[in-house]
């Protein structure tokens, strides 16, 4: 808080800096000390926002942001053939709770005939 002459000030101004101390003093966010108190938030904001701009109380400080590291190495190296094989391209489930898994589609006639019961 400022030391500035507080002759300059409302009423209303002079009453929020008497919170705003109390809430430093007790460790509280304004927000929270509005809260606790009982007090209306948005009212006492609009206020502390005036005396802000009188320069009598510190804005919030804003948390830095990261610095760029500029540009990162990416490798981009050829699909694994193991990967490739190994994605199920099909899958069959009876209701019996056989599953039947495929890389790759499988022969029309093979499937007919498996679905027919005749496949051995």
């Amino acid at each position: 808080m400022s030391n500035r002459n507080d002759d300059d000030l409302s009423e209303r101004e002079r009453a929020c800096l008497a919170h705003l101390e109390e809430a430093n003093k007790l460790g509280l966010s304004f927000s929270r000390y509005c809260r606790e108190k009982n007090l209306s938030m948005h009212q006492w904001t609009w206020i502390k926002r005036a005396l802000m701009r009188k320069g009598l109380v510190g804005g919030r400080r804003r948390a830095e942001r990261p610095k760029s590291t500029g540009f990162v190495a990416v490798r981009v190296a050829p699909p694994s053939t193991v990967a490739v094989a190994a994605a199920t391209v099909c899958l069959l489930r009876h209701s019996s709770g056989w599953t039947i898994e495929c890389a790759s589609l499988p022969d029309v006639r093979w499937l007919s005939a498996l679905m027919s019961g005749e496949a051995r």
